[in-house]
């Protein structure tokens, strides 16, 4: 795969399928993939175990973090009683754009139009 130009386009499949997760590159724990969401799809809340970022390159999503809406904080784990829990915190990211997160962060991802982005775990 080294020195091998490739077009982001070619590399989603089904255009018309939902989500798409490709495994571009994996190294000492590193990740490289490429992430297809149709408009309104969602990857659901989950934890970041390493430092990220992600570039959309195409389209618009929203990350949000310290999601607990749904928490019960039984299921997840999370041990935050309903009084400390904080608020969400919204980004969107669009197209060209780059945004870095921390490890350990509950999080998720709702494409607000189709999407495509790179994401890059550290």
């Amino acid at each position: 795969m080294l020195y091998k130009i490739f077009e982001i386009e070619d590399l989603i499949g089904d255009k018309e399928s939902k989500r798409e997760i490709i495994d571009l590159m994996e190294n000492n724990g590193a990740h490289l993939k490429l992430i297809s969401l149709k408009k309104h799809e969602e990857i659901e809340a989950h934890m970041s175990h390493s430092d990220a970022c992600i570039y959309v390159n195409d389209g618009e999503i929203e990350l949000v973090f310290d999601h607990n809406d749904n928490c019960t904080c039984q299921a997840c784990g999370c041990e935050i009683s309903s009084e400390d829990k904080k608020e969400s915190k919204k980004y969107k990211i669009k197209k060209g754009q780059i945004f870095f997160f921390a490890k350990n962060t509950t999080h998720s991802v709702k494409a607000l139009k189709d999407s495509v982005f790179l994401l890059i775990k550290i």
